[in-house]
């Protein structure tokens, strides 16, 4: 073997190793992603002056790792080449000397130049992207002309062909799918991934959605004696109630609890002193509208009214904490026991999650939009609120809630059984 021969093959390992270098950066920096990138920044000190090239000017990094690339690929194809030329060139495998060098090429950048680092660089992403951005940022002041060149020919067609929507950097679906991913590989748990999507989801709810309907309304007379309003209050377990003139449609406030206190019964006919006035609004209200009126106007409850003003319902602050946080429960109220399972029989909460029903009878639901929770499920199939004793049967799933109120399905019992159109609730 002479010199040339040795600095030839020489030569080629170098561009192997360096295509690998490339190839490997390239997806380790885009495995780290631009929001880990940015969290480097911010830590600041010697990582984040680092890091702080491929956050600003990716286009020009990636310039960078482009030219590297090309440059060792095409170095390392030219050499194989002369070699091969050179050696059999002048016997009988003459006319397949190109070839052959084409082939032994592809074949050892594809696998040892593209495919295992591309791999290694998925995998290590965290342990291999500052080390190679280092590199790369010196490699960068020696191909400056070259990747600058490219990175403005590049922003240039981007800012043509760029659209809003294309520029939009993470939306709220894309949040979703990824908590539900991270929920089902176990790395997010389920109380977490409820409130994310509750979080998710709150934006586009209307008041209609969460109202408690007029027909399960607990309100006063404002003609009632003081006996029978506490008996009412006492009753509900309400801490607010609504006070009406004749009927639902004539409300004329809002009495707190307390406010009784210290009254005697000839004040009794006197609840419009303690009564406060009501907040009026509509159906189709925004319910991150309604929490921003309950904000300003420092109230909890307010009166649901169409557009002929008839009172079709009340909502309360509580009602829309609970479309974020999940079920909300006060003294009044008797908050259930965790998930148990006897004689096959799973009892679970109202607002636990499908997933655990799936879990537990190793199942598999249909994707519902908007259902995250059994409760979530079982008014969605009644199309209103449930009430205690219902029975739904849904995918071979049998469903009897437990105990409800005016506001959420607090308990149910979960089995499998045959389908039978007799166990429709």
């Amino acid at each position: 073997m002479s010199d040339a021969d040795t600095l030839g093959i020489l030569v080629m390992v170098l561009c192997l190793a360096g295509s690998m270098f490339f190839s490997g950066s390239e997806t380790a920096l885009t495995s780290l992603g631009p929001h880990q990138a940015r969290k480097i920044l911010e830590e600041g000190g010697r990582r984040g002056k680092t890091v702080s090239t491929w956050v600003e000017d990716p286009v020009r990094v990636l310039s960078t790792i482009l030219v590297g690339n090309n440059i060792t690929n095409t170095l390392m194809g030219s050499v194989a080449t002369a070699l091969a030329i050179r050696h059999l060139s002048g016997g009988q495998w003459g006319d397949w000397a190109v070839p052959v060098a084409v082939f032994f090429t592809t074949a050892v950048l594809l696998v040892f130049g593209e495919i295992l680092p591309k791999a290694a660089g998925r995998i290590y992403a965290h342990r291999m992207a500052l080390p190679v951005l280092s590199v790369l940022n010196g490699l960068n002041r020696v191909l400056g002309p070259v990747t600058w060149l490219l990175s403005r020919i590049t922003e240039l067609m981007l800012r043509r062909a760029q659209t809003q929507e294309a520029a939009q950097k993470v939306t709220a679906d894309e949040l979703d799918y990824l908590v539900k991913v991270g929920q089902r590989e176990g790395s997010i748990p389920a109380d977490q991934a409820a409130l994310l999507r509750g979080i998710f989801r709150f934006e586009d709810k209307i008041v209609r959605d969460i109202m408690v309907p007029e027909n399960r309304v607990t309100s006063i007379d404002l003609d009632w004696d003081l006996e029978r309003v506490i008996e009412r209050a006492h009753a509900s377990g309400h801490s607010r109630m609504p006070v009406y003139k004749g009927d639902l449609d004539h409300i004329v406030g809002v009495l707190h609890i307390k406010q009784l206190v210290g009254l005697h019964d000839a004040e009794a006919a006197d609840l419009e002193r303690v009564m406060r006035p009501p907040l009026f609004i509509s159906e189709s209200l925004l319910i991150q509208d309604l929490l921003q009126r309950f904000r300003e106007q420092r109230v909890h409850l307010a009166i649901v009214v169409d557009d002929g003003g008839h009172t079709v319902g009340v909502v309360t602050l509580e009602d829309v904490l609970e479309q974020i946080v999940g079920q909300i429960f006060d003294e009044s109220d008797h908050a259930p026991t965790g998930a148990i399972e006897l004689a096959g029989i799973l009892y679970l909460d109202g607002q636990a999650p499908l997933t655990r029903v799936e879990e537990k009878l190793g199942v598999e639901f249909e994707e519902l939009e908007g259902v995250d929770s059994v409760g979530d499920l079982l008014t969605q199939l009644a199309g209103q609120m449930p009430t205690t004793g219902s029975v739904f049967v849904y995918e071979g799933i049998r469903f009897k809630v437990l105990a409800a109120n005016d506001r959420r399905v607090i308990r149910v019992s979960v089995e499998l059984v045959e389908v039978d159109d007799d166990d429709d609730g």
